[in-house]
């Protein structure tokens, strides 16, 4: 069971979720030209899936007024992309019935896109920010000065870091993703650099290759987070399997699980053959 591997998909950690709360609570957009109300939290993106083959939406943010912000990071601008979103939208509302925003984030490499869809009855807007415009490079090394400075990162800095991979830049996207998670691992305070490197995983994932999700895992190995990761997946790998014998597990079980060490969960996966009873989980739990 001795089996470290490092899921950096933001689709199945809540880690991920985690630290794209903490990173944009709080936080005004209005620098990017989003004009919304600050957000609250993060709330999961665990609609329905209608086809096999339909791409998650990326995040929904809870802000102040009770209403909804539906944000999108795109490499593409496809006719394909809006209505994928006006359905995501749909069953949202339906869902929440709360009003929604929605905002699409363009790569550094799309100056223009498709913002409304009128189909008669419905026609459905989006808001688009056009990272294009915003010089990615220049950017890097400001905040590289400022991170060796050990000067105070503002909450524009951070979300500059966090949306760097995704700016105008002479390098690619992936490149980029990589530099930020590097300039990031030098910030001291350790939670905060935790949570902004979860915040690039976040948003880096949808685009980078496969070549350049496994330089992302060697670049946060040895990171907090990646340990956080780490411990997640093993906790959810184990769950599955008890589901497996169990049928159904008390949620206070898999509460419990997600609170234990590497270490224990290990351990249980060793013995996985051996438990014959929910309530012999209680000696891992316990044992301290």
């Amino acid at each position: 069971m001795k089996d470290n591997n490092l899921d950096i998909s933001y689709q199945n950690n809540d880690i991920i979720l985690k630290s794209m709360a903490q990173e944009f609570k709080d936080k005004s957009l209005k620098f990017y030209g989003i004009n919304v109300p600050k957000i609250v939290t993060v709330i999961p993106a665990d609609l329905p899936v209608i086809e096999v083959k339909e791409d998650r939406l990326d995040f929904i943010f809870l802000l102040e007024d009770d209403s909804l912000l539906h944000m999108e990071f795109q490499t593409t601008n496809k006719k394909a992309d809006i209505k994928r979103f006006l359905q995501y939208d749909a069953r949202l509302y339906g869902k929440y019935e709360r009003k929604i925003r929605t905002v699409v984030i363009y790569s550094g490499k799309i100056e223009e896109a498709i913002g409304r869809l009128d189909i008669g009855s419905i026609i459905y807007k989006v808001d688009q920010v056009f990272l294009s415009k915003y010089d990615g490079d220049k950017i890097y090394k400001e905040l590289n000065e400022k991170i060796d400075r050990k000067l105070q990162l503002t909450d524009i800095d951070k979300l500059n870091l966090i949306f760097l991979p995704l700016m105008g830049s002479k390098k690619s996207s992936d490149e980029m993703a990589i530099e930020a998670v590097e300039l990031a691992k030098k910030i001291e305070d350790e939670d905060e650099k935790t949570y902004i490197i979860g915040a690039l995983i976040g948003i880096s994932d949808k685009f980078l290759t496969e070549e350049y999700k496994n330089k992302l895992k060697g670049a946060i190995k040895m990171t907090k987070i990646a340990e956080m990761l780490i411990q997640e997946g093993k906790a959810e790998l184990i769950i599955k399997q008890l589901k497996k014998r169990f049928n159904k597990i008390p949620e206070l079980y898999v509460k419990r699980m997600y609170e234990l060490n590497i270490d224990k969960l290990e351990k249980i996966g060793e013995n996985i053959f051996d438990i014959n009873k929910i309530e012999d989980l209680d000696k891992y739990f316990n044992d301290n």
